[in-house]
C-alpha cells in the first residue's frame, strides 16, 4: 500500500513537468518533421538508414536477429523506447522517427491511421531478406494461427508517448534531474505504454518460429510494401 502511495505522490509531483514535456515534444517532433530535408538517392528517398522507393510503394532498412526463439513483444524494433529493445526479435539501427517519416512519405493518411492503431483496410506486406537467398513473410516467423498487421509486427510508436520517449525525453527537466545512465526516469509509465500494445483479444506479444528465423546475429533487410501504392499512386 505504501508503494502505491509513493507512486501516486511521485506522479502528482511530476505531472506538470510531463504535460509541459508533451507540449514541447509535440511541437518539436512535428516541427523537425516539417523542416527535415531528406537526401535523394538513386534508389529513392533516404531518411537516415531507411530508404523509401515511392514508385515501388516500398520501404527498406537494415536489422539484425537478436533472438530466433521464445517470446517477444514485437518482431522488429527501431531505435526509440529503449527497454523494448530487449523484447524484440530483430533490432534495427534505424531511428523510429525516420520510419514514421518514411511511411508518411508513401501515404500520410495511411501513416496517421497506423500511428493511432486504427484499422486501415490497406494491404501492407512485411517481410525479411537475408544473405544466401533467405526470405520470409513476417507472419511466417511467429507462432500464431492468424495473421497480424504491421502495428503488431513492427514497433511504430505512439502518439501519446512519443514526445516523452523519443529524442525530446533527454531534454525535459525531469530527465535532467533524475536520469541514471542512458535511461529516462519515466520508467513508471512503462506499464501504461505496454498496455497500448496489447491486441484486441487481450494478448501481448507472441512466440517466434525458430524453424523459419535465421540464427542470432544474422544481418537482415526489413521490407515494408504497400502494393496499392506501386507506380507512385
Amino acid at each position: 500500500m505504501a508503494g502505491k502511495q509513493r507512486r501516486k505522490i511521485l506522479w502528482w509531483l511530476i505531472l506538470p513537468v510531463l504535460i509541459a514535456g508533451i507540449l514541447v515534444g509535440i511541437g518539436g517532433h512535428f516541427g523537425e518533421q516539417g523542416q527535415y530535408q531528406p537526401v535523394i538517392s538513386e534508389v529513392g528517398v533516404r531518411f537516415g538508414d531507411i530508404i523509401v522507393d515511392t514508385a515501388a510503394g516500398e520501404i527498406r532498412f537494415p536489422g539484425r536477429i537478436r533472438q530466433n526463439e521464445g517470446w517477444v513483444r514485437f518482431l522488429v524494433y527501431l531505435t526509440s523506447y529503449r527497454w523494448l529493445e530487449e523484447e524484440a526479435a530483430i533490432i534495427s539501427p534505424a531511428n523510429l522517427i525516420d520510419l514514421q517519416k518514411a511511411i508518411a512519405l508513401l501515404d500520410w493518411q495511411l501513416w496517421d491511421q497506423l500511428w493511432f492503431r486504427e484499422i486501415t483496410g490497406q494491404k501492407i506486406e512485411v517481410y525479411l531478406k537475408w544473405p544466401g537467398g533467405g526470405k520470409a513473410e513476417a507472419n511466417e516467423l511467429i507462432q500464431l494461427p492468424y495473421h497480424l498487421g504491421i502495428g503488431d509486427l513492427v514497433f511504430l510508436g505512439s502518439p501519446l508517448f512519443d514526445p516523452l520517449f523519443l529524442a525530446r525525453c533527454a531534454q525535459t527537466l525531469t530527465c535532467l534531474a533524475l536520469k541514471q545512465g542512458y535511461q529516462c526516469p519515466l520508467f513508471f509509465l512503462q506499464e501504461s505504454v505496454e498496455e497500448k500494445f496489447t491486441r484486441a483479444g487481450g494478448a501481448a506479444g507472441y512466440h517466434l518460429n525458430p524453424e523459419r528465423l535465421p540464427p542470432p546475429g544474422t544481418r537482415v533487410t526489413v521490407i515494408i510494401r504497400v502494393p496499392d501504392l506501386q507506380g507512385g499512386g
